[in-house]
């Protein structure tokens, strides 16, 4: 079945015809900004450089912070939630390993709630097979 030209809308036939209406969109913020954008220069090239040094100094201070003795579990279960909150615990799997492994299960160094709940759910996030019952 075909449609007749009678069976077309005009708004159809008027679009088509090159009459579609305009838009007056305001200026945007931005202006130009980022349609001037250049590959990368001498100066990105630069400051790639200066942030992979800053990235690994900083991956070794962090690195130092988990392995360095703490009397307290807390605070060390407390970094090592926080890294893998922040998603950056896979630089950091052998030495976040190791920690958890030096935990005794069976040992709670507070009372509070959030430490016993930190410490549980840290061990099993890691597999190990730690009692829901507190003693």
């Amino acid at each position: 079945m075909a449609l007749q030209d009678s069976e077309v809308p005009s708004s159809i036939l008027n679009a088509t015809a090159g009459n579609r209406p305009t838009a007056s969109y305001h200026p945007t913020l931005w202006g130009g900004k980022f349609l001037d954008y250049s590959s990368v220069d001498d100066s990105v090239a630069m400051d790639a450089t200066i942030d992979q040094d800053e990235f690994e100094a900083l991956k070794q201070k962090i690195k130092n912070m988990l392995i360095s003795p703490t009397d307290k579990s807390f605070q060390k279960l407390s970094l090592i939630d926080a890294v893998q909150r922040l998603g950056v615990a896979y630089h950091f799997e052998r030495e976040i390993e190791d920690e958890l492994e030096k935990l005794s299960p069976d040992e709670y160094d507070g009372n509070d709630v959030h430490s016993v709940a930190l410490r549980f759910r840290l061990l099993r996030q890691q597999g190990y097979r730690i009692s829901c019952v507190l003693h």
